[in-house]
């Protein structure tokens, strides 16, 4: 301030003794060195603002967390803004699988659909402690009619992260489960079909959060986590879906919990390897909250195990997936099927391979990427043979499509499923087309 003060005195006194023609070209000076700034000022703000928004290389994930949800650990600012976007059509070609011919004749036809809008809102306390929340708008939002359907808004996760080293941070709150590739990282831009893997959907269920506290870091080249979490309500175990609908919100009972660990290493060119297990305790709970009965009554005491292995690829126009996954229920199984009227598995396993090239470098440069698309699913959801008709859950899926990138933030995918029911199944084998834009922010 004093340095301000004592310039502005000496140019107002060098103004005063200044003859008109002087005083004229002093100013003109001014302005014209008002206007340079002014100018590179602008460029600097358009600049941050490219940077900050259009440089695909911007959204850099933290702790193997999508772009967009990693956005606040690499912010400037204290408060950051993100999220995602899928909008998707689907036809079903000749669906046979319900019990009534209205029912598959409304199955056959084209539906059109919000699948999800999630905005993540993260806030930086200071370097060492973050605040990361998703939220999520499923088909288009919630309903408060009361009927049974998929229309919710939920908090998928929230937490507090203590960054206290490099090598070692503590997540506390409602966390993504660290498993597998697309748990962690289920924004449209990471898979190249239009839906998430079904053994990362139906065996993993994708997207699993859940209430926990996790310790996580980085070692050199390799990726850690380990902690605790909620395990899933053993009441909502349904047939051919392992644990998926045992999953529990944010307000949940918490007398069963789970270990679960994941480690991932990148020291090689280009490949990333990895693998997670989960093991615990689960029981079904009587009641969805205190005082309001759920209708389940079940005393069955679940062992709970689950592991999986992951490697993913990505050079030279490759973007290459795989996983394996295995999981098993122990203990009152047989007893938890007869006390919740459905025949549950207590075992499955499932392994996918999807396989993407980049073929627009055959059409000469381009800052666009457009890929050819295969993927390949077998899952056995029904492993040990425990239901009546065990081929109704197990089957091949092949999908062939392509997926476009206009900007790295952007995909358009387009892709055609067959799923191909095991030889005694008493289902028909499913095709089905799908397109979806898919974004990130």
């Amino acid at each position: 301030m004093k340095k301000i003060g004592l310039s502005l005195i000496v140019s107002t006194t060098l103004l005063l003794g200044a003859t008109n023609e002087e005083l004229e070209a002093q100013i003109k000076h001014l302005q014209a060195q008002m206007q340079k700034m002014q100018t590179t000022q602008e460029s600097m703000v358009d600049e941050i603002a490219a940077k900050s928004y259009l440089d695909g290389n911007a959204y850099e994930g933290f702790s193997s967390m999508g772009g967009a949800a990693s956005k606040v650990y690499y912010s400037k600012d204290a408060l950051s803004i993100g999220g995602y976007g899928e909008y998707k059509y689907t036809k079903y070609m000749d669906y046979k699988n319900y019990s009534n011919a209205t029912a598959n004749d409304t199955r056959n036809k084209g539906e059109m659909n919000i699948v999800r809008f999630v905005p993540y809102i993260g806030f930086k306390f200071n370097d060492s402690i973050v605040m990361n929340t998703e939220i999520e708008f499923e088909d288009g939002g919630a309903r408060s009619d009361g009927e049974k359907n998929y229309k919710y808004a939920i908090v998928e996760f929230s937490y507090l992260d203590f960054l206290i080293d490099k090598s070692f941070a503590i997540r506390v709150g409602h966390v993504l489960t660290p498993m597998g590739l697309t748990n962690l990282n289920h924004e449209p831009v990471a898979f190249l079909t239009t839906d998430r893997p079904l053994v990362e959907t139906w065996i993993i269920p994708s997207t699993w959060h859940t209430n926990g506290l996790l310790v996580h870091g980085e070692i050199d080249e390799f990726e850690y986590y380990a902690g605790l979490i909620n395990s899933p309500d053993a009441g909502g175990f349904t047939q051919g879906r392992f644990i998926q609908q045992g999953r529990g919100g944010a307000k949940v009972f918490s007398d069963d919990y789970s270990f679960v660990a994941r480690l991932s290493y990148e020291g090689f060119d280009g490949l990333t390897v990895g693998a997670s297990v989960c093991a615990g305790n689960t029981s079904a709970a009587a009641e969805s909250s205190p005082g309001a009965a759920n209708g389940v009554n079940s005393q069955a005491k679940i062992t709970l195990m689950m592991a999986e292995a992951h490697a993913q690829y990505k050079k030279d126009g490759w973007n290459i997936q795989a996983l394996a996954a295995y999981g098993s229920l122990a203990g009152d199984v047989s007893k938890l099927s007869s006390d919740i009227g459905e025949e549950i598995s207590s075992s499955v396993n499932g392994q996918y391979l999807t396989v993407g090239y980049d073929v627009m470098p055959f059409f000469g440069k381009s800052s666009h990427a457009v890929y050819a698309v295969g993927e390949i699913e077998r899952l056995d959801m029904d492993a040990s043979g425990d239901t009546t008709y065990a081929d109704n859950n197990r089957f091949f899926e092949y999908s062939g499509g392509i997926a476009y990138y206009p900007d790295p933030k952007v995909i358009i995918k387009a892709d055609y499923k067959i799923r191909d029911y095991a030889e005694a199944t008493k289902l028909a084998d499913e095709q089905s087309f799908a397109m979806q834009l898919g974004f990130i922010f």
